[in-house]
């Protein structure tokens, strides 16, 4: 069977790989997708108004290790997307690599039935400056060559400059950004040229020589970096871009070196090969002693992703040379896991001058060292007969009777890096967290019902307890106002000014007479009294809001802890004091609620009647404990001409301090001794007070019954319907709050069930 025919069959075969391997690269571009739509979630939780809420899904949805996941996929991916071309291909491809100046390029003359101007192969000259990639194409005339120039684009240009700079010198930039036009300037070019190389670093020196090369002729070349395809067809201008000068001898008038291919990333030729091979290509790399940025890297892409097999072609100077064991182990760390003995091949060059002997020990050193090579063979490059007959036609039979074991090898490949990845997207996937919605059901609601009329009796037998405890206090001095009065009394004498303090302030006054120093201290001493029973009413305040929180805690309890169960934590009364919480007024935080709940609803007419009365409930003692205590210091007010008692005294400027306050204390012996007397009813009225207000309260939330049309509804029923009412606020109000974060929950867990839906197809 002819070559052709043979390349047809294994071209057919591979095709019909190509829509499962499809079918593969697409399912994982599917996982690859949902893991980009889960890390769109965080993007999602940093739009959350709520900060708590905010800080949980935040944390829920950095927590997704998406990155490493999808990193490892879109490799996956790249493999796929390599194998779909790979079996896509209408070719078989053949990579020559090597050392320059071995050879290469007489060899792909030799079957290309090309010459110097497309393929050059100059003596004594580094010659190939771009990769090309050689087609046979049998139906075009003899002699007859189109390529296809691809141009490299500015940012290729970019990282080559970036990686000769980091290997001469890393700093030289001193911190400034690489941009395209930069590379034109005349600073750039001065940056270049003052790089300096210590003797003895040739590979510096020779990087160094490049990148100069780039800057001095970069003028010539920019525009043609981003520049599309340019099909040519006459020779000489083929050359001048795939070679590096036409091969005049150095120092001869007719030398001219070529730039153009610095800025081509591939030469695509057309040509028909020496005889009707079918669809075959070779495909051209730059030597490996070129210390072009990459060149080594380069060729193993090239060999990997481009071709299906591979020629190392070499001169020998003797046996197996360190630097032929440093391509072979290039090769083999590179494809580890593809038998290489099914398609790489050695061609040893036995160029004219070449001794036979340095040959035949290159190809014994290979053939009996263990390598992992289809064959070795020798032949003249330069003898397009000897290439063809006894190294290129033996290659392609041996290559293709491989090409379903070289295949298979390299699905296998495929096949076991994909088992890893997925063998981790299995533990991905079943480590994924959960995430629930928050939900207001109809069960709740009852729930709640319920909750209110368990509520209702322990709120009705906490009010028993009050009503009873206070019925017994009725009677009762309250002993928060008995002790604030008792503590006033004790210390009216310590009202008075000391004589001492009067003394000085006669004497440092000229014109106060001693009566009107007499006046002064009445006015003064009145004024104290008043105020410190005055004060008596914000003690009686805090003792007014204890009482109304005692009879409505557990009700307080009750709904406090179903607003926090419903995630409702932003009260207003969780306010700090000293470090310490502060106990809230819980009638006020009720009847807020009652405003907001049922003070418009006729059915809890009761309850926010009866909250209403104990939000407006106070006690004070200001008007009666006035009254009485201003009764009493008539005495020392001389504006009460009937009830004020004057000394009948003349009172002496030298003695005046010790006179008044004598007659002044007197006085007020006389006002603590009738105040303990007429004060005494007073002390009963707060508990009193206490008394009917939880008696009230007490009456109106047990027992003053709604009429529901024709019937009377218990307030136990009513409890229950308030229940309800106000969990379905919270709820609406926490549905509210939860909307942003239930939308990426949601959209989560669709995410979550997609993605394990893939991981049971991927088993598949």
């Amino acid at each position: 069977m002819k070559i052709r025919d043979q390349i047809e069959i294994i071209l057919k075969k591979r095709k019909e790989k190509v829509s499962q391997l499809k079918e593969r690269k697409e399912h994982l571009k599917k996982i690859c997708s949902l893991l980009e739509d889960c890390d769109h979630l965080y993007n999602g939780a940093r739009q959350i108004t709520d900060s708590e809420l905010r800080g949980q899904y935040l944390s829920l949805f950095a927590s997704l290790p998406t990155d490493t996941m999808r990193e490892e996929l879109q490799g996956l991916v790249g493999k796929y997307e390599e194998a779909v071309k790979r079996f896509d291909r209408d070719y078989i491809s053949i990579a020559t690599v090597g050392k320059e100046r071995q050879g290469k390029s007489c060899f792909l003359q030799a079957v290309g039935n090309l010459d110097n101007l497309i393929i050059p192969a100059y003596n004594s000259t580094s010659c190939t400056g771009a990769t090309s990639v050689i087609y046979n194409r049998p139906e075009m005339p003899e002699g007859t060559v189109e390529a296809v120039i691809k141009f490299r684009k500015r940012e290729k240009l970019l990282e080559i400059v970036k990686g000769y700079l980091d290997a001469i010198d890393s700093e030289c930039l001193h911190g400034r950004q690489l941009d395209f036009d930069m590379l034109g300037t005349k600073s750039f070019k001065l940056t270049v040229d003052t790089l300096a190389v210590k003797p003895g670093e040739a590979d510096k020196g020779v990087a160094l020589n490049h990148l100069r090369r780039i800057i001095e002729h970069f003028g010539e070349i920019r525009d043609l970096y981003g520049q599309g395809d340019l099909v040519l067809r006459d020779k000489g201008q083929i050359a001048e871009y795939v070679a590096q000068n036409n091969g005049v001898k150095l120092g001869d008038s007719g030398h001219r070196d070529y730039y153009k291919y610095l800025a081509v990333e591939k030469a695509d030729i057309y040509c028909p090969f020496y005889e009707d091979c079918g669809s075959l290509v070779l495909v051209d790399t730059i030597g490996l002693g070129d210390t072009q940025y990459g060149i080594e890297e380069a060729m193993l892409e090239t060999v990997d992703k481009e071709c299906d097999a591979a020629i190392v072609v070499t001169m020998p100077m003797s046996g197996v040379q360190e630097s032929d064991l440093k391509l072979y182990n290039s090769l083999k760390e590179r494809f580890q896991r593809r038998d290489m003995s099914k398609w790489l091949f050695y061609l040893a060059n036995k160029n004219v001058g070449v001794s036979d002997n340095r040959v035949d020990a290159f190809v014994k050193g290979i053939r009996e060292g263990n390598f992992s090579v289809c064959y070795c063979e020798t032949a003249d490059c330069s003898d397009f007969d000897e290439v063809r007959d006894n190294f290129m036609n033996p290659l392609l039979e041996r290559l293709l009777g491989n090409m379903d074991d070289i295949d298979a090898a390299y699905l296998t490949e495929l096949e076991e890096t994909e088992a890893v990845i997925r063998k981790k997207y299995e533990v991905f996937v079943s480590e994924l967290p959960e995430a629930r919605t928050f939900d207001a059901s109809v069960q709740q609601g009852l729930s709640a019902a319920q909750k209110g009329k368990e509520c209702y009796r322990k709120l009705t037998a906490d009010l028993v307890n009050c009503v009873i405890y206070w019925g017994q206090e009725r009677n009762q001095p309250n002993s928060i106002l008995w002790n604030a009065v008792q503590e006033i009394l004790d210390s009216l004498d310590d009202l008075v000014p000391d004589a001492q303090t009067l003394q000085l302030t006669i004497n440092g006054n000229g014109s106060l007479l001693p009566g009107q120093l007499w006046d002064d201290a009445l006015h003064y001493v009145r004024n104290e009294v008043t105020d410190r029973f005055i004060a008596i009413d914000s003690i009686l305040e805090e003792e007014t809001r204890k009482f109304k929180n005692s009879l409505v805690r557990s009700l307080y309890d009750e709904l406090l802890n179903l607003s926090k169960a419903q995630g409702i934590t932003d009260l207003p009364w969780e306010e700090q004091d000293g470090g310490q919480e502060k106990e809230p007024d819980m009638v006020e935080w009720l009847k807020n609620i009652m405003d907001h709940v049922i003070n418009d609803k006729p059915q809890y007419e009761q309850i926010y009647k009866a909250f209403r009365f104990m939000y407006r409930f106070e006690f004070n003692t200001r008007a009666q404990l006035i009254q009485e205590v201003r009764k009493q210091l008539y005495i020392i007010n001389p504006i009460c001409d009937r009830e004020y008692a004057k000394p009948l005294y003349d009172f002496h400027r030298d003695n005046a301090g010790k006179e008044v306050n004598f007659y002044l204390t007197s006085r007020m012996s006389i006002i603590e001794e009738n105040l303990r007397h007429v004060l005494v009813d007073l002390y009963h009225a707060p508990n009193q007070a206490f008394y009917a207000a939880a008696e009230e309260f007490y009456d109106r939330l047990t027992f003053a019954n709604s009429l529901n049309e024709s019937e009377f509804e218990s307030m136990q029923d009513v409890w229950g319907k308030f229940f309800m009412e106000y969990s379905s606020q919270l709820w609406t109000a926490s549905s509210e709050k939860y909307q942003q974060a239930n939308e990426l929950v949601r959209e989560y867990q669709n995410i979550k069930k997609e993605l394990e839906m893939e991981d049971n197809v991927w088993r598949q």
